[in-house]
């Protein structure tokens, strides 16, 4: 009994010590960019492991207004909060009517939009440009939008539908008995039922949009429309060609 217990006792000790272990080295990382991110330049690249010398909380301040982290920010969420707007009414209209719906050729029209799962997105990023040149789409938050929300329809519908085909059909049933037409039925009966699912394509698709780098680069050429994304790219950049050429070649310049 006794060596029963010491040997527990061993185990958790073993456990608690692989645990520690790996939260040391999932959070060091974190602080390490933290340390450096409060050091200068100098200190950073000759006391790259210790802690700073000079703690520059300015920073933070520095990179947000170098970077004009507070205008791309907002086209961010403006070109989000667009997307979402239209392409969650569409997903869920074209979702439901695929699931409750009968009309001809309803599944071979579905079996076509499921393709679109299949096709990489790197694929579609120059038809999509194309196509948006040609309607004066460029340079244009509601554009790029627009190609989001057209291309997310086909993963949008696939996981709106198998939601509407949980539901029962006599809550349908029951609406319309009570006086209800096929859409006050689905806006009021139907839709407040799938919240989960809208919640998981709102976060999902959200994340996917906010965090898209390709396609925003190649829509939003003008400065002042440029997304997150492209504006940390862009200062990642230009950061280390400054930092690293400058020095060495006196006749490189920037504007």
């Amino acid at each position: 009994m006794i060596e029963k217990k010491s040997s527990m006792i061993r185990g958790g000790i073993i456990g608690y010590a692989v645990m520690a272990i790996c939260l040391c080295l999932t959070i060091y990382p974190l602080i390490w960019m933290i340390l450096g991110s409060l050091k200068t330049s100098g200190d950073f690249y000759t006391n790259i492991w210790g802690l700073p010398s000079q703690w520059i909380w300015g920073n933070y301040a520095e990179a947000w207004n170098r970077a004009e982290i507070g205008m791309r920010y907002l086209n961010s969420i403006i070109v989000t909060g667009t997307y979402l707007c239209i392409n969650i009414p569409l997903v869920c209209c074209a979702a439901y009517a695929f699931a409750r719906l009968k009309f001809k050729g309803r599944k071979q029209l579905y079996t076509f939009m499921l393709l679109g799962i299949m096709i990489p997105t790197g694929v579609l990023t120059l038809p999509i440009y194309s196509t948006l040149v040609s309607y004066g789409l460029t340079n244009s938050r509601l554009g790029l939008s627009i190609a989001y929300a057209g291309s997310s329809m086909a993963f949008g519908t696939f996981m709106m539908r198998s939601f509407f085909i949980s539901l029962p059909k006599g809550l349908e049933e029951a609406a319309r008995i009570d006086g209800a037409t096929s859409m006050k039925a689905f806006t009021k009966v139907i839709l407040p039922l799938t919240k989960p699912g809208i919640m998981i394509l709102v976060i999902y698709n959200g994340l996917s949009v906010w965090t898209e780098y390709q396609m925003a680069y190649l829509t939003l050429g003008k400065h002042a429309l440029q997304t997150l994304p492209i504006g940390i790219v862009l200062f990642q950049g230009n950061e280390s060609i400054a930092r690293f050429c400058l020095p060495r070649c006196p006749w490189l310049r920037f504007r």
